[in-house]
């Protein structure tokens, strides 16, 4: 199952990547815009990622590092990203902090289903990326 999950997920990468064309920016966006694309299943069930991890965590699941290479996955397509955007020395903080942010409004949508909070947070997450390319030298 796992395996499914990273091989679909390797295939929505690449599709977002190639919509984006030469603007790494957009292809951020999208990643960000999956919040509102998924939002009645994140609200129903949380983020499947995050879901799934976080129970193989409880049970010390011998299969927990495999998905948490769900989470690699994105990180590091975030970081090549950034770095297409010239934000080369801090790359990967950056995707590490896009993906927390994007788990935690995941999981306050899964508490309290809220859509007018998920899209707030996904314009102000969309206003960040802004503020993050005006800061590139």
């Amino acid at each position: 199952m796992i395996d499914h999950r990273v091989e679909n997920t390797k295939r929505m990468l690449d599709d977002w990547e190639a919509a984006a064309g030469d603007n790494p920016a957009d292809a951020i966006r999208a990643f960000i815009h999956i919040l509102i694309d998924n939002r009645t299943d994140i609200k129903r069930y949380g983020c499947p990622v995050g879901t799934l991890t976080a129970e193989l965590a409880k049970l010390s699941h011998e299969a927990q590092g495999d998905a948490n290479a769900l989470f690699t996955l994105f990180r590091r397509w975030l970081a090549r990203q950034f770095r297409a955007l010239g934000r080369k020395a801090d790359a990967d903080a950056l995707a590490l902090h896009l993906l927390a942010r994007s788990q935690g409004v995941a999981t306050m949508a899964n508490a309290f289903r809220n859509d007018a909070f998920v899209r707030r947070e996904v314009e102000a997450m969309g206003d960040w990326l802004d503020a993050r390319i005006l800061e590139i030298p």
